[in-house]
């Protein structure tokens, strides 16, 4: 008799356990998906880099020198160490890099990430891609708490926004703006253009928006054909060079299914409680 009623009981207790664990209770999977929604022959974005923190990690400050993360995706695409950076600012945080190759007009990229913390550890959203052409154009948000992805628990599961577009298109002032050193010269049909990693001049300024014409001020324009059209390439007065959208896969129990599964735990113990009972008489 007390072999049969732990036999029983015992997998439902272990399972009753597990469900009502904190750690898997609140952990929940999102996909993240970039889509480059910029006309025919725009500008294009290297793979993106997104990370998912508490509001500890602050990716730049306009008006500040930009950060070696910042100084390296911005000038040469290149995330990995904007990767070490956010590892040593958010102990808590999770991160990845879109797959490759760059997104130009019309490429869709995604990635799912799983076991966030959408209410407490993983609540904020960063993001940030190099723009080309460039030298170090960039998109990003400057504010830690701008997106806020606790709302995926309560609006059916889904976030969308855009960036990049007019207002939203970052100069990292770390290197001088020169058809002979930017990248990805060769998809728009440039001379010149970067041939290695860091490489053309440092500019020593600090973050900020590129307005107007981002184009008209660059070095060695003897590299652009004759008559070429840059308004294909005016980003300043695009809506959007990109949309981000976020949707959640494995949504988070709500209060009342933890009180259903104490409730399970509490009736476990009960039957558990009275087979022994039966067993000793």
């Amino acid at each position: 008799m007390m072999k049969r009623a732990l036999y029983l009981t015992a997998p439902l207790i272990a399972g009753a356990i597990a469900l009502a664990s904190p750690a898997v209770a609140n952990a929940a999977d999102v996909r993240v998906t970039f889509t480059n929604v910029s006309p025919a022959g725009s500008v294009g974005t290297s793979p993106l880099w997104v990370g998912f923190h508490n509001s500890s990690f602050d990716l730049f400050d306009a008006g500040s020198s930009a950060s070696l993360g910042v100084e390296r995706i911005s000038e040469d695409g290149n995330s990995a160490p904007l990767t070490t950076l956010f590892a040593a600012t958010t102990l808590s945080g999770i991160q990845g890099t879109l797959p490759s190759p760059p997104a130009f007009p019309g490429a869709v990229r995604s990635l799912d990430f799983t076991g966030l913390d959408l209410a407490g550890e993983n609540r904020y959203f960063s993001y940030a891609s190099m723009v080309v052409l460039s030298n170090d154009f960039f998109i990003g948000n400057d504010d830690a708490r701008e997106h806020d992805l606790s709302v995926l628990l309560s609006n059916g599961g889904t976030l969308s926004f855009f960036v990049g577009g007019n207002g939203e298109v970052w100069d990292a002032g770390t290197e001088v703006n020169d058809y002979a050193n930017s990248l990805a010269n060769g998809a728009f049909g440039i001379g010149g253009g970067q041939s290695s990693a860091n490489q053309g001049a440092d500019e020593h300024g600090f973050v900020r928006l590129v307005d107007s014409d981002p184009y008209a001020n660059f070095l060695s324009a003897h590299l652009v054909p004759a008559g070429y059209d840059f308004a294909p390439l005016q980003f300043t007065s695009l809506q959007a060079i990109g949309r981000v959208d976020i949707q959640l896969l494995a949504p988070v129990p709500e209060p009342e299914t933890y009180a259903m599964l104490l409730g399970g735990l509490a009736l476990v113990g009960a039957i558990s409680r009275r087979a022994r009972a039966r067993s000793a008489v």
